[in-house]
């Protein structure tokens, strides 16, 4: 864990992860991130997003969420899912 900008969080691949709000930033974008694999993990998920937020210039993403999400029958019959499960993260890219 480390703690910098006031919060608590993780740092990967040089951008810093938190759960937290950080004061004094600007949001560059809102990031989401989906991986529609039941044996994905949260280290795919933060790298995507990790991809993503350094492309515009982020140097953290604040109001990290994620986890595993149930599709929904009908999206398994009506939308290419590879399983029954997906990864998914979501925060907004800011700069300091």
């Amino acid at each position: 864990m480390d703690s910098k900008f006031g919060v608590n969080g993780t740092t990967f691949e040089n951008i810093f992860f938190t759960e937290d709000s950080i004061s004094n930033s600007k949001i560059l974008k809102h990031l989401h991130v989906e991986i529609s694999r039941q044996n994905s993990n949260l280290t795919e998920v933060k790298k995507l997003m990790a991809l993503e937020a350094a492309k515009i210039g982020a140097g953290a993403i604040m109001n990290f969420k994620y986890g595993q999400k149930k599709h929904k029958t009908w999206e398994l019959i009506l939308t290419f899912k590879w399983d029954t499960e997906s990864w998914h993260g979501e925060g907004d890219a800011i700069i300091l």
